[in-house]
């Protein structure tokens, strides 16, 4: 009797872990994309005196959800997919090893080393889920994207911030300075934030994560309406490029159309490139030769991790002020940082869900606006999300080996 009853208080306390387990993931899937959170700024934060974001350590809401998901699904004794750990832990130490024999950037070095220890732990936890759990990434992933999607719409039409601070959404307006706008025939509009720190990480985020969705409706519309207002050129790119894969034969005639609806509007911010705002296409360039530049000085190793900010600051010439941001591509940075070893740490993450081809067309998208910008590897969101897709493809692989068992 004295069994039984241990046996049935023991389901009941499984099934409130299984709660609370279920209501920590539905919340790190919801909050994934917004930026709330704690900065400190020790002296190895600044540049110049400058305070630099990208330096500074920071306790973020999202970080604290994903450690006490963790505790509870260590406490379930639940399985842990082994093969996602191993190259967690390769890619770890691929990234910690540039520290150590580069001793004088340890500081910012764990900055970025910690934050990829969260999302690595994430992605790793998502890997371990079984098929039905996977399943349940979508609903809060879609309000995710109707969310930053609606928030991106009023910042547009408001030429502002909404005041959603609590979500970390940044103040700025169309006069705040270095704010990105676009240039429309002498009319200037705002690029919507979202919570984000740019609108090319809100576009960028938005095109992947919805992707990720099995089925797509409303909120692709939605989602697809964001990206267009951010203006983002390389998002957009990937968005047509994307779709003309995804969608069926009615869809791709939806997509033609829109095309040439918005094609005076898209003219214009492509052309501007090779005039008026050449300035980014300028800095981009300057900031990819530092990169290779910087990785001869120590090409097994790199400079150190999160150090190419500090390491390049010097060289930065291009613009009426220094651009002190880390080169925007994902790959001359994990070189020029980490190294040799650090880049094939990288490129093992990414390269084994896309050799065995789960979630292909996602991967594609994720490592073309990789070659272009930065913030897969460099901004909370960005590692986040990246960690999330690699999490689902390993889930994928571990359902497609039991079966096979």
């Amino acid at each position: 009797m004295r069994a039984e009853i241990d046996t049935l208080l023991l389901k009941k306390q499984m099934l409130k872990l299984k709660k609370v387990e279920e209501v920590l993931f539905f919340l790190t899937i919801l909050f994934l994309p917004t930026q709330l959170g704690r900065h400190f700024w020790p002296q190895f934060s600044f540049v110049y005196s400058l305070p630099i974001d990208y330096l500074s350590p920071t306790i973020y809401f999202w970080d604290i959800l994903v450690l006490f998901l963790w505790i509870v699904f260590l406490i379930s004794g639940k399985h842990i997919n082994r093969v996602a750990l191993i190259f967690f832990y390769f890619f770890i130490l691929s990234q910690a090893l540039s520290l150590i024999f580069n001793p004088s950037s340890v500081g910012v070095g764990l900055v970025r080393l910690e934050q990829y220890t969260i999302a690595g732990l994430f992605g790793v936890y998502v890997a371990s889920l079984k098929k039905g759990e996977i399943d349940k990434i979508y609903f809060p992933l879609t309000l995710a994207i109707l969310g930053e999607a609606a928030l991106a719409i009023l910042q547009f039409i408001k030429g502002g911030s909404i005041g959603l601070w609590i979500l970390g959404e940044r103040t700025f307006s169309l006069s705040t300075p270095a704010i990105a706008k676009f240039d429309f025939h002498g009319n200037e509009f705002l690029r919507p934030y979202g919570t984000f720190p740019h609108p090319n990480v809100l576009a960028g985020f938005i095109l992947t994560a919805l992707l990720l969705l099995p089925k797509k409706g409303l909120v692709t519309v939605s989602g697809g309406l964001a990206i267009l207002l951010t203006v983002s050129r390389v998002t957009i790119a990937a968005a047509f490029i994307s779709a003309v894969f995804v969608f069926k034969s009615h869809g791709r005639k939806l997509m033609i159309l829109t095309l040439l609806l918005l094609s005076p509007i898209l003219y214009t911010r492509y052309s501007a490139i090779f005039n008026f705002d050449n300035l980014t296409l300028l800095r981009r360039e300057e900031l990819s030769l530092i990169a290779i530049n910087l990785w001869p000085i120590n090409p097994l190793f790199g400079i150190g991790l999160n150090n190419f900010i500090p390491q390049a600051a010097d060289a930065l010439l291009t613009g009426p002020s220094r651009f002190l941001q880390p080169v925007h591509n994902i790959f001359l940075l994990s070189l020029s940082e980490t190294g040799i070893l650090g880049l094939i740490g990288l490129l093992s993450l990414i390269g084994y869900p896309l050799y065995k081809k789960k979630l292909l067309m996602v991967w594609v998208s994720l490592i073309f606006l990789g070659l272009f910008d930065h913030y897969f590897l460099t901004l909370p969101q960005g590692y986040r999300l990246l960690f999330l897709v690699w999490g689902i493809s390993l889930s994928m692989l571990e359902w497609k080996s039991a079966k096979s068992g």
